[in-house]
């Protein structure tokens, strides 16, 4: 095990150590002159010379100590495993023939092994699909020490991908060989059968406007989408999982319903939060969308109203609507491994990647420093006895 200090610049605290050096040697032990007779008789002879003492040299070292391990917990050190045994590897992505990747790839020594959770020996057999390759690569990149070399075997066809080109701080031997990765295939949600409304008393105009909309949708779709309009103290159901709320803010029960994974529309938020996911023509924005657990809010900037938001009176609202109610598909997650080769970046020397293997002392320093605390306030709240 070594030891690394992730932020050395911390260590510029232990500067405060000469505080309680100057403090005891500033404060003295306050002391009484007792007058005593026989003394005046004495004659005054040489002056004894003053010496540098420090008072109460115990409470001392319990400070300093307890400032120098501050000064080390600032600089966050961590405990990180010998990486002596992996100097040259060969990872290889699932996919790819072992046979051809051995022919492709000249590395006499080297640490072959598959680029899967754990980075198994090549010796065992294939991992399975759904394999996160861009996420592997930036590990292993982190693990293996800056003079290891790295080669990658990848199929012609590459999944796994997380919609950023992987950077990675060593030079990577990039090889491409025959075959595709099995991937999960990338399926867009089918559009609700049911919107389901509740609506306050006041509001039940409001849902001409969705019946509208809807209407102009079963025209244009195969599938026609059931209103289920009813009001607000009637529950969504389970079985729906699109909601649009009008007229008052969302009640802890419904917001449940959309932690578990549904999707809520809710009008007249003006001051909501999330990602804009709709404008009209001047760029203001009408919509915006944030997640809430496993689901989402879709907040209105305006009541559904003709006289507050006029865009429902236009041609193009059903298929905004059905913009905001469908769940979003879920995006490409693989590509041709000749445009994925990853870019090379400057490794960082100054700040040490905290791998799998590497143990953080922060708790044990901040234990150590609570003992002393305890220790130094028992000591200095002694009363303190004249030399």
């Amino acid at each position: 095990m070594s030891f690394v200090l992730l932020a050395p610049v911390g260590l510029t605290a232990l500067a405060a150590l000469v505080l309680p050096i100057a403090i005891h040697l500033v404060r003295r032990i306050e002391r009484k002159t007792t007058p005593f007779a026989a003394l005046r008789w004495i004659p005054e002879r040489v002056r004894p010379r003053r010496r540098l003492r420090f008072e109460r040299p115990w409470l001392l070292l319990l400070r300093l100590a307890l400032l120098a391990l501050l000064a080390l917990l600032l600089a966050r050190p961590i405990l990180t495993a010998p990486a002596a045994a992996l100097r040259n590897v060969v990872v290889v992505a699932p996919g790819s023939d072992p046979g051809a990747a051995r022919s492709a790839v000249s590395s006499p020594g080297a640490d072959w092994r598959w680029l899967a959770p754990g980075f198994p020996p090549i010796e065992s057999s294939s991992p399975a699909i759904g394999v996160p390759v861009a996420s592997l690569l930036r590990e292993i990149d982190a693990d293996l020490p800056p003079d290891a070399k790295l080669a990658v075997v990848v199929p012609e066809t590459v999944a796994g991908l997380d919609g950023e080109r992987p950077a990675l701080s060593h030079a990577i031997d990039w090889h491409v060989v025959p075959g595709r990765m099995p991937a999960v295939p990338s399926v867009a949600p089918p559009v609700p059968q049911t919107l389901a409304v509740r609506y306050a008393p006041s509001r039940e105009p409001s849902l001409k406007y969705l019946r509208a909309a809807l209407g102009a949708l079963a025209e244009d779709n195969a599938s026609r989408i059931t209103l289920d309009a009813k009001p607000q103290d009637v529950a969504p159901g389970d079985a729906a999982r699109v909601l649009v709320w009008i007229g008052s803010d969302l009640p802890a029960s419904v917001r449940a319903w959309i932690d578990a994974g549904g999707t809520a529309i809710v009008d007249d938020q003006p001051h909501a939060n999330g990602a804009p996911v709709w404008r009209d023509a001047a760029g203001n924005v009408l919509a915006r969308a944030e997640p809430l657990g496993r689901g989402r809010i879709v907040s209105l900037a305006a009541a559904l109203t003709p006289a507050t938001m006029p865009e429902l009176l236009d041609a193009d609202f059903p298929k905004r609507l059905l913009d905001l109610i469908e769940v979003p598909p879920v995006p490409p997650n693989e590509a041709p491994a000749s445009a994925l080769r990853p870019l090379e970046r400057a490794a960082a020397a100054a700040q040490p990647a905290l791998s799998a293997s590497s143990k953080p002392v922060d708790p044990w320093i901040a234990l150590a420093i609570a003992v002393l605390v305890l220790l130094e306030r028992v000591i200095a709240t002694r009363e303190r006895e004249p030399a």
